[in-house]
């Protein structure tokens, strides 16, 4: 069954509407011209990077024939100058911008040469240089570029990111426990004005921290959002921010929060987080790191402390040549079905959709009403944007094996997605079978 209601009942509203054969022409071309300019934008910010990167080269040559190296780098400040009064940017955004330009060119050059040919985005880029900038030597960033690379073609760039990082964790040598500590030092909580009055707040801190302030806030403020009156006029988005802001000054939200909605329900919410953690770690076998949700690999120590305060508990035995999820065991069938999707999808199914499986719907591919079986082979996971997208247009779904699904668009696109744990899978494998010269040992 769908959280949101029957899938009848969301049939019998639909605001459906079928496309003429000329509007499905126009926007099949109109798709074919974006992406011809998202290939030249490409192009161009690529030949960006190589352009800021030459006048740095320049500056750097400056510096040593005139022996003017100091902790003020004459040089490199004019020449970012140079750039920024030009182009009407700050000279600080164009010494970031000159750094990260080196960095991709003289780290990254399958990357960069991705780059200049447009057949990845800024974005995608940006994801394998913040997850592979740690790798130090030569080798180790080639094996991860040989890797990513042909899923970077394929992914979105947050999917690509929650990948990379994974990926650069089974490289890297250094254990994420003890670059977790390193980063533990930059936490921080910085204020800065925003215009109009308003100001904005951001806090640095372990992810699990961070994603269960989130998810908690999330969960009062769907309560209220549910039982508001009409009087109140706020969004989701709104009602959120001013929960987190009541409990940071008040400790809790407030008397007239709570009397108005449910008593003391939001004052008992407590924050959820799905994370999975491999057998091995779990018993200090190993210390392979965790996966959050959302988010990716997280410190074997902190998954361990996770694990011994949860309520409660879910085995996934996974297929070890393929990454599939073959089954999970628990006791009621509907809770099982349930538990299952949430492991094998982890995120929204739509594709480029980054929400959690735990805030999705349980959507019928096969529409209920049509004949379709409650049966994970007809179930996934979608946001209740997306599933409301999907039974209000022309969006088509089908399932493959593995938990493949195959999303056809109005204009006739087909476009394969994997389930993020068998793409994290898969990555992770091409590096076992290099350490094993073969196939990993099944677990």
């Amino acid at each position: 069954m769908n959280v949101g209601g029957p899938e009848e009942n969301r049939a019998a509203t639909s605001t459906r509407w079928a496309p003429t054969p000329a509007e499905r022409a126009r926007t099949s071309e109109l798709v074919d011209d974006y992406l011809e300019q998202q290939v030249i934008i490409a192009q161009a910010k690529a030949r960006q990077a190589w352009i800021l990167a030459e006048g740095r080269a320049i500056a750097e040559a400056q510096t040593r024939r005139g022996g003017t190296g100091s902790e003020f780098e004459h040089p490199l400040r004019s020449m970012a100058a140079e750039f920024a009064v030009a182009g009407r940017t700050s000279d600080r955004t164009i010494r970031a911008r000159m750094e990260w330009a080196v960095d991709l060119i003289d780290g990254f050059p399958a990357t960069f040469a991705l780059f200049e040919e447009g057949r990845i985005s800024e974005p995608h880029v940006r994801a394998i240089l913040d997850a592979g900038s740690r790798l130090e030597d030569d080798d180790s960033r080639a094996e991860f570029e040989r890797i990513i690379l042909p899923r970077a073609e394929k992914l979105t760039a947050g999917q690509l990111g929650s990948v990379a990082r994974k990926l650069a964790d089974d490289i890297e040598p250094l254990p994420l426990e003890e670059r977790h500590e390193e980063a533990m030092a930059d936490r921080s909580l910085r204020a800065a004005p925003l215009p109009d009055g308003m100001g904005e707040l951001t806090y640095i801190g372990p992810a699990v921290t961070v994603y269960a302030m989130h998810d908690r806030a999330t969960q009062m403020a769907r309560t209220i959002h549910r039982t508001k009156d009409e009087t109140d006029e706020r969004t989701l988005d709104q009602i959120r921010a001013d929960v987190f802001a009541e409990i940071a000054l008040a400790g809790l939200p407030t008397a007239e929060l709570i009397d108005q909605h449910g008593g003391d329900a939001l004052t008992k919410i407590t924050a959820t987080v799905q994370v999975t953690v491999p057998w091995q770690t779990l018993t200090g076998v190993g210390d392979e790191s965790a996966f959050l949700a959302g988010y990716g690999p997280i410190p074997a120590d902190a998954a361990r402390r996770l694990a011994g305060e949860a309520a409660k508990w879910t085995r996934l035995f996974q297929d070890p040549d393929t990454g599939c999820l073959k089954t999970v065991d628990t006791y009621t069938p509907t809770k099982a079905q349930r538990r299952f999707l949430v492991a094998r999808d982890e995120h929204c199914r739509f594709p480029g959709c980054r929400q959690p499986a735990i805030r999705c719907e349980d959507d019928h591919t096969i529409p209920y009403s049509e004949g379709g079986v409650t049966d994970v082979r007809n179930l996934a996971n979608l946001c209740r944007a997306h599933h409301v997208l999907k039974h209000n247009s022309n969006w088509d779904f089908r399932h493959g094996p593995g938990g493949v699904m195959e999303v056809i668009s109005p204009t006739g696109r087909a476009y394969k997605h994997k389930p993020t744990p068998v793409v994290r899978f898969e990555a992770s494998a091409e590096i076992a079978r290099a350490d094993f010269g073969s196939d990993p040992p099944p677990f």
